[in-house]
């Protein structure tokens, strides 16, 4: 998508033509041999990144250290026991894809306090997403909340059932809302100092499947100190979590044992999309107003489970690819959902001393405007005016999807 040239090497000559076909650049070879990546010209590769399975993926770190020494190599990681075999293979990054997810979905839930829940940093800078349910923001416009000029935090994004925009002033807020909000430490403080008295909801998320995915998941709500209970319909894994309730979560007695009609949130980590689309639709059907956030397991499923009623959604794949990605010397990439990031940019020499109401950044990529950085440590404009200026040597940080990051590289970065 940014133009980084690579190779992928496949062992199966029918596999490299069946991806030759698709336009991607592939060679074939043994990835047990030297010679594989000798020939894929890995001296001059700036990553190897390994993404079989745990065994296959230490022999291929190993060779890859052989026959390149300072290369960088990235693998990925199902098991635990694999993750120091990896190190002493040659790895330098061992991205757990299911540590990750588990993580990932448990931080998305947001709903059972008004407080701002950050979710990622660039630097000084703070993504944070906040429930609104029961607040006096409720039934106000943006204008009318005097959120920047009172707390000095910026609304980035606003969430209404699922479906992401970027904010006018205008836009009106609703007991279902969630903010996206930008600011330093020391503005969200004030954020939940102004927001920490109001509603919440201390009932137990539910949390369906006990696999991997879901395991971490819960490992990440008892660190945030957030109550759970998890279904799982087999004896083995249900019994390696805490809470664990055996049954199939499409029964409704056993949803009932879970605490369906009081939960503020829903997570399905089930390894089948098809039984992570029933169940959304089923749970959406049982409780109109909690949060259900869903793993898909294929990035074409992403879309059909917002349609069956998701309020958020990552891929695996996704997720693990935005990680790796972000260990090349690139702008650092934050993904708030499938299909969402916040990244920064170099400032274009196109835009130095630009006013923002003159950029037109919005209108040509889509693109919102999360903050403004110059060089010097501590330059930094959290919602900027109209009239603030993009700063020489400096960064900006945006929000959008991906036909929107592209299309900011387009009209500026090149």
């Amino acid at each position: 998508q940014f133009g980084y040239p690579f190779v992928l090497i496949e062992e199966d000559l029918d596999e490299a033509l069946r991806l030759h076909d698709m336009d991607i650049p592939v060679m074939v070879g043994d990835l047990d041999e030297i010679e594989t990546f000798q020939n894929a010209s890995i001296e001059q590769a700036k990553m190897v990144v390994a993404t079989d399975d745990d065994i296959r993926n230490v022999n291929i770190a190993f060779r890859a250290r052989d026959a390149a020494p300072e290369v960088i190599v990235a693998s990925t990681c199902t098991r635990t026991t694999s993750e120091d075999i990896l190190e002493l293979a040659g790895s330098d990054h061992v991205v757990r894809n299911a540590k990750m997810m588990g993580s990932f979905l448990a931080r998305r839930i947001s709903c059972t306090d008004t407080m701002a829940h950050v979710i990622g940093t660039f630097d000084e800078v703070q993504i944070a997403e906040a429930t609104i349910h029961g607040t006096p923001l409720v039934g106000s416009s943006l204008r009318d909340t005097d959120l920047r000029e009172e707390l000095g935090v910026n609304v980035v994004g606003i969430w209404e059932r699922g479906q992401f925009e970027l904010p006018s002033p205008d836009s009106m807020l609703t007991n279902h809302t969630v903010l996206l909000l930008a600011g330093t430490d020391t503005h969200l403080k004030a954020y939940d100092e102004k927001f920490r008295a109001y509603e919440t909801n201390n009932s137990p998320v539910i949390i369906i499947g006990a696999g991997r995915v879901g395991r971490a998941t819960a490992k990440t709500l008892e660190d945030m100190n957030v109550p759970y209970r998890v279904i799982e319909t087999d004896e083995v894994k249900a019994n390696k979590v805490k809470n664990g309730i055996q049954g199939d979560a499409s029964d409704r007695s056993v949803l009932d044992r879970a605490g369906i009609a009081k939960t503020p949130a829903i997570v399905i980590t089930s390894h089948s999309d098809e039984t992570n689309v029933y169940l959304t639709i089923y749970c959406r059907k049982l409780r109109p107003d909690a949060q259900i956030i869903s793993r898909a397991f294929l990035h074409r499923n992403v879309e059909p489970l917002h349609r069956a009623g998701a309020d958020f959604v990552i891929s695996q794949d996704h997720m693990g690819a935005n990680t790796i990605f972000n260990l090349l010397d690139r702008a650092e990439i934050l993904m708030v959902t499938e299909g969402l990031d916040v990244f920064r940019q170099k400032t274009p020499r196109s835009l130095v001393d630009v006013q923002v109401k003159d950029s037109h950044i919005r209108e040509r990529t889509n693109c919102g405007i999360v903050a403004i950085k110059g060089k010097e440590k501590g330059k930094v404009i959290i919602t900027p005016s109209p009239t603030d200026v993009f700063l020489e040597d400096g960064e900006i940080i945006l929000i959008g999807d991906e036909a929107s990051e592209q299309a900011f590289e387009k009209h500026f970065a090149k």
